[in-house]
């Protein structure tokens, strides 16, 4: 296998669909991975193509721990290996605690930690089994690291866990894996943020002025993808973790009025 080959979860749109292009045009060949935005990761793996890359589009819930175990395994059967993963794909909304539900909590969990867990197990198994050897970069957040909030209270508890493996898993996955993680901080607008609350926060919240958004974070994978990076937490974002928030930037910044 002479051309290397990415697989990036939730990469069909935002941030992820950032890293996988930006992977594509450095020569890597992409698995885009989507579980409902089929239609958008099309487009991706298209636009990879269309620019003289390869790319392909796979499918699967990563609430389903069995469709978790066997997303590698698709990649490996059709690129013949994988050089990086990049467990980007979470899910997130506003709740707190003690106002979650079981199920919330479940989903979080499922996808927001133990996917990235099973599928670099999975890549570890299967990478050991080729003789062959890789990396893997688990996206998280600049609050778990030491800035919690009381907001987002699911995607939190899985983000923290994710967050905090960093070390172990690159000890327990040597010598076939290197596992590194960034911690970004807002990139883009989310929940019901506007525009023009999310441009104010993005001079407001952070200590540059400017958010670090998805092309920073996808240099940040080129970055942690190359030899020398192994059990690395990495945070990229402006300078927000330096500051102590109450509630996340998304509420607390809003745009003057008039």
């Amino acid at each position: 296998m002479s051309q290397k080959v990415a697989l990036v979860t939730g990469a069909a749109k935002r941030t992820g669909r950032v890293i996988a292009e930006h992977l594509g045009a450095q020569g890597y060949a992409v698995a885009v991975h989507a579980h409902r935005s089929i239609g958008d990761a099309s487009e991706v793996a298209r636009g990879i193509e269309a620019r003289g890359g390869r790319a392909f589009v796979v499918a699967a819930n990563l609430s389903n721990a069995d469709e978790a175990e066997g997303l590698v395994g698709k990649v490996f059967a059709e690129y013949g290996g994988l050089d990086l993963l990049v467990n980007n794909a979470a899910v997130f909304w506003q709740e707190h605690f003690p106002d979650f539900t079981i199920e919330q909590l479940d989903e979080a969990w499922a996808v927001n930690c133990r996917a990235p867990i099973i599928l670099t197990r999975a890549f570890y198994r299967l990478a050991k089994e080729a003789s062959s050897t890789g990396a893997v970069i688990n996206i998280v957040d600049q609050k778990v690291k030491q800035n919690f909030h009381r907001d987002h209270f699911s995607y939190t508890v899985g983000k923290t866990a994710i967050g905090n493996l960093t070390e172990m898993l690159a000890i327990s996955a040597d010598p076939v894996l290197r596992v590194n993680a960034i911690f970004p901080g807002l990139m883009l607008p989310s929940d019901d943020q506007t525009q023009a609350d999310f441009e104010y926060a993005s001079k407001a919240g952070n200590l540059l002025g400017r958010v670090a958004g998805p092309q920073d974070i996808a240099d940040a994978v080129l970055l942690l993808a190359s030899p020398a990076y192994n059990g690395t937490d990495f945070v990229v974002d402006s300078g927000q973790n330096l500051i102590p928030v109450a509630k996340d930037v998304l509420y607390l910044h809003k745009a003057p009025l008039g």
